[in-house]
């Protein structure tokens, strides 16, 4: 989902936001039509004008604006709080949904209701109050729209009308609620308006999840605390995104439901989490949880967060030599794998991947290597063998050779690159024509004897020759041809000539494509997880791992890549000159992927690259059920001044890892629930602190937004629905009083306070939990 163009977008800063009382379209669902009437009148002076035409000049065009009605794409909703399946200390906050389209909820009109009242709410519910399903999760009946708006005696169903694009036998998800549930939860009508609201946010330190990255999102609030059970079981709650359209009537205090017993609702989304008395895998426990020894509540030493496998032997002199040589190479992130010889023997061979607990020195063999043997490395010492960049050069050629478009756009590079070679060693080699580089061809030697004075050598008599023409002798080939043509491809001349003309069609034509492949290989994309972590205890569950990406593992990968069509000891020499220039290119796509994979600005021109700094590049993977809860996750890092770091990717590997790479190694890192998705809710007590509602310049000094000191609160509690053993907020009640008490902390009235206004101050500050390592880096 996208949001349209918001001015205020770029201009939030990443963790702050906006809020709007709603995002109402110009044009909300509906049939439309325009009338246009000319009429032509006739009369002069002060006599009244008449009409002369008899209106034939009119027309009407009719034309139809379509919402969704019946359901809703299911990659709108960005996130899920409570998250689904989750089990925590919930009781005290309300649970809501993030949408991705800021109009989704104000994209159909209510019939009697005010303009910017949603047609969707949240419902949270227990199984006792559901009806039917009773083997689905969350109670959700699967029919089709005929059958759900067919008459039921005992069931209360929407007076929907239903869109002529929705075929009768459409799909759709339903539940039934008792008629007692209904009235208990369901808003009223005149309060579904203060549960939604809109937001804008910037997300630039989020995964790209196909979203507005820097826009407006849209906030559905359920009006229900949660039910807890007890620190053992628990409740199970069931939460529905629902559509209100078609109920109107019984959106009142005191419904009329007649002879029915249960009232059917439209579910657009639903999912369930259980509540308990006590904390239980929320946020904050997960999240600390990362910094702990597995299964223990001891705080992990700085050197056990690195990605890499615990060694049993320290690397002391209590230990032996073996043991020492094995610790050594665990602590720099390597792991034994079985490996087979060239001669058939079963052996064993130290791997690692492009992510390593220590920065890696360099390995020049990795940029010039043309098979994956000359990267094999071997230790006499103690018989080992180390295939940590022959596998990286493998997987380059793999993954090249599986891409045809790739293979294709490298071959015509290839040889197009050789034309321009061979053009330059002809040229080179000629006895015919000048090799000083101004006029080094045919037509620029052509050129040179049409400036002289051709016309007047014309017009004179031809000269005898004084003695016989014979034609210049050839050049006598080099003693040693191989030798030559190696020493002209590697000289600067035309190092330098080669690499201008790839920078010039035809080359740079299938140089973009090219580095633009590269670009994602570096960062990774493509590259099976198990190259990565080749062992599931270097990542176990609920843990964050840090790390250094190794240059050389990627110079080998792109080696791969780019060696695929070499024939000869001449395309090699060729190949490691073009690949220098496609290297730069690549590595300048990896810096800019993910900020025009976003649409925004490139955090630097691709032109300043400086091949050193571009290559400090380090990271985090994190496995954790917070991942899947709270797919938006913010992760920060920072360097020592406090800035932020650039990240060059952030996305999720599966449902519950998270892979981040920042440029530059920072000096603290922090995980934070995303700010367009926080949470809303109460203290212990049932209270919340008031906010301010007015600009900076009020005299008590506050920003908009800041907390009133003297620990002025407003109780909830006070504000919800009586008779009911659970908690529903009574709006009617809870908006006017909130109006009288924010009018005595501010000194005078700040009425009507309207939904952004009550998000605000229903808001709970989103948790984060930061990591800086002992020297800060």
């Amino acid at each position: 989902m996208s949001s349209r163009p918001h001015l205020a977008r770029d201009k939030i800063p990443p963790g702050d936001i906006e809020l709007h009382d709603n995002y109402v379209p110009g044009l909300q669902a509906g049939d439309y039509s325009i009338e246009v009437t000319h009429d032509l009148l006739t009369g002069t002076g002060s006599g009244a004008p008449s009409i002369i035409d008899g209106g034939k000049f009119h027309a009407t065009q009719q034309f139809t604006v379509r919402g969704p009605q019946i359901s809703i794409d299911p990659g709108a909703v960005l996130a899920k709080q409570p998250a689904d399946s989750s089990s925590g200390q919930f009781d005290k906050v309300l649970p809501h949904v993030v949408l991705g389209d800021p109009m989704l909820p104000w994209e159909r009109t209510m019939a009697a209701a005010e303009n910017g009242t949603p047609w969707l709410a949240l419902l949270v519910l227990t199984e006792d109050q559901l009806v039917g399903a009773t083997t689905d999760r969350t109670r959700t009946i699967n029919a089709t729209v005929q059958d759900f708006l067919a008459k039921d005696s005992s069931v209360l169903k929407p007076a929907l009308s239903r869109e002529p694009d929705i075929a009768t036998d459409s799909p759709c998800c339903y539940i039934q609620v008792t008629t007692d549930a209904f009235r208990a939860v369901t808003p009223r009508l005149t309060e579904a308006q203060y549960l939604t609201h809109a937001r804008g946010a910037n997300t630039a330190d989020r995964p790209i999840l196909g979203i507005a990255e820097d826009g407006l999102f849209s906030v559905v609030v359920a009006s229900r605390f949660p039910t807890a059970g007890d620190a053992a079981t628990g409740t199970k709650n069931i939460v529905h995104l629902v559509s209100l359209e078609g109920h109107e009537k019984i959106l009142v205090d005191n419904p009329n439901f007649g002879e029915h017993k249960w009232v059917a609702l439209l579910s657009l989304c639903s999912w369930s989490f259980w509540c308990h008395s006590e904390p239980k895998g929320d946020f904050r426990e997960l999240a600390e949880a990362l910094a702990c020894l597995p299964n223990s509540a001891t705080r992990a030493p700085a050197e056990q967060m690195w990605l890499r496998l615990s060694s049993p032997y320290p690397d002391n002199s209590n230990s032996t030599a073996p043991q020492r040589q094995v610790a050594r190479r665990l602590n720099d992130g390597f792991v034994p794998l079985p490996y087979s010889t060239r001669s058939g023997e079963s052996t064993y061979a130290w791997y690692r991947g492009p992510f390593t607990p220590v920065v890696a020195a360099a390995t020049p063999q990795a940029v010039t290597a043309t098979s994956a043997d000359a990267l094999i490395g071997y230790d006499p010492a103690w018989g080992s063998f180390d295939v940590s960049l022959a596998s990286a050069f493998e997987m380059g050629r793999a993954l090249a050779v599986s891409d045809s478009a790739f293979a294709q756009n490298l071959m015509a590079l290839k040889r197009a690159a050789r034309g321009v070679v061979d053009n330059l060693y002809q040229q080179y080699v000629s006895t015919h024509l000048p090799a000083d580089g101004g006029s080094s061809s045919a037509v620029a030697a052509f050129g040179a004897m049409l400036n002289g004075n051709l016309m007047s050598t014309l017009g004179k008599a031809p000269a005898r020759p004084s003695k016989a023409w014979t034609p210049p002798a050839p050049a006598a080939p080099p003693p040693d041809q191989h030798a030559a043509l190696a020493g002209f491809l590697d000289s600067p001349q035309t190092r330098a000539a080669l690499q201008s003309a790839i920078g010039q069609p035809p080359l740079s034509e299938h140089l973009a494509p090219i580095a633009a492949w590269l670009g994602q290989r570096i960062l990774l994309y493509g590259v099976p997880f198990t190259q990565l972590v080749p062992q599931e205890a270097i990542l176990p569950v609920e843990s964050l791992r840090f790390f250094h990406l190794d240059w050389n593992w990627l110079n080998a990968l792109v080696s791969g890549a780019l060696s695929i069509g070499s024939q000869s000891s001449r395309d090699g020499v060729q190949d490691r000159i073009v690949g220098d220039y496609v290297r730069v290119s690549a590595t300048q796509n990896a810096l800019a992927h993910r900020d025009e994979s976003r649409g925004v600005a490139a955090h630097r021109p691709r032109g300043s690259v400086n091949a050193a700094a571009a290559q400090t590049v380090s990271g985090l993977l994190l496995r954790s059920a917070i991942v899947s809860g709270w797919p938006n996750l913010a992760v920060r890092g920072y360097d020592p001044a406090g800035g932020h770091l650039p990240i060059l990717r952030m996305d999720h590997l599966s449902p519950n890892v998270l892979l981040c790479l920042f440029e530059g190694i920072p000096s603290r890192v922090e995980l934070r629930q995303p700010q367009e998705g926080f949470r809303f809710g109460v203290d212990d007590e049932g209270y919340i602190p008031l906010r301010n509602l007015l600009p900076s310049t009020d005299p008590n000094g506050l920003r908009l937004g800041d907390t009133f000191p003297d620990d002025l609160k407003f109780s909830v509690f006070d504000n919800v629905r009586s008779g009911l053993g659970y908690r529903v907020l009574d709006l009617t009640r809870l908006v006017p009083n909130l109006e009288s008490a924010l009018a005595d902390a501010h000194k005078r009235s700040v009425a009507p306070v309207g939904p952004a206004d009550l998000a605000l101050q229903m808001v709970r500050v989103p948790e984060a939990i930061g990591f800086e390592g002992p020297d800060r880096s």
